[in-house]
């Protein structure tokens, strides 16, 4: 009974330590979002961010080696407001297939309309694999879904986010050199790795585009991110 106290204590010491170094985080990833989008990839150096987040050089190094590694972390932090604005687009009563292909669609129109977002995701991506986690984490049950109602075929979702990642940062990077791209023929092509034939993936792909796209919450780092860079170009 005695040692209950004393365990309360360091109960509410470690999740106050843990909220404490969770906020300090936060702060260095969002300082990497808004220096990048002010000076670009090359111009953005470890000294620029510990200044704008107001800590430490030493302290960013207790979370972060290199700058590439805080940027990587700053483009999976935008990345997962992305995909979680595409989830709540999902229409759940709609087959796996239609909502994979509309929610392939959303995703990049968000990011062909967010530059900043672009910029992170065509020059950074595919740094590790991280971000495909991400999909693993905050996507819906769309492949597994349609995996066990037949609609599918048993691929390992995991293998589907990674060709989901590659294909999109290529797709990306084309938006961003001024190219014009297919997304609906990437769509498709995702859609008939999944086991569809060509004729429904074509029409699946096709009649998936979205009327409009999710408000991105003017607090998000997205959009703070998108206005520094708009300022700053």
């Amino acid at each position: 009974m005695n040692d209950m106290p004393e365990q309360q204590k360091e109960d509410h010491r470690t999740r106050v330590g843990y909220a404490r170094r969770q906020k300090t985080l936060e702060r260095l990833i969002e300082a990497a979002i808004l220096v990048f989008a002010e000076r670009g990839l090359n111009g953005t150096v470890i000294d620029h961010v510990v200044s704008r987040a107001g800590v430490s050089r030493g302290t960013f190094y207790n979370y972060f080696d290199t700058i590439e590694d805080v940027l990587e972390a700053a483009r999976i932090a935008l990345g997962r407001e992305v995909v979680l604005l595409v989830k709540d687009t999902a229409d759940l009563s709609q087959p796996p297939a239609e909502r994979i292909a509309h929610g392939i669609h959303v995703f990049i129109e968000i990011a062909r309309r967010n530059t900043l977002f672009l910029e992170f995701t065509a020059r950074l991506g595919r740094r590790s694999f991280s971000f495909a986690s991400v999909l693993c984490e905050t996507g819906p049950r769309f492949i597994s879904d349609g995996i066990e109602c037949g609609a599918f075929q048993d691929v390992p979702e995991s293998l589907i986010f990674d060709m989901l990642e590659v294909g999109t940062i290529a797709i990306l990077r084309r938006i961003m050199a001024g190219d014009e791209v297919d997304v609906e023929a990437f769509v498709a092509a995702m859609l008939r790795v999944l086991g569809l034939d060509f004729e429904t993936s074509l029409a699946v792909a096709n009649t998936s585009v979205p009327d409009s796209l999710p408000e991105i919450p003017e607090d998000s780092l997205l959009a703070r991110g998108n206005a520094a860079w708009l300022s700053s170009h």
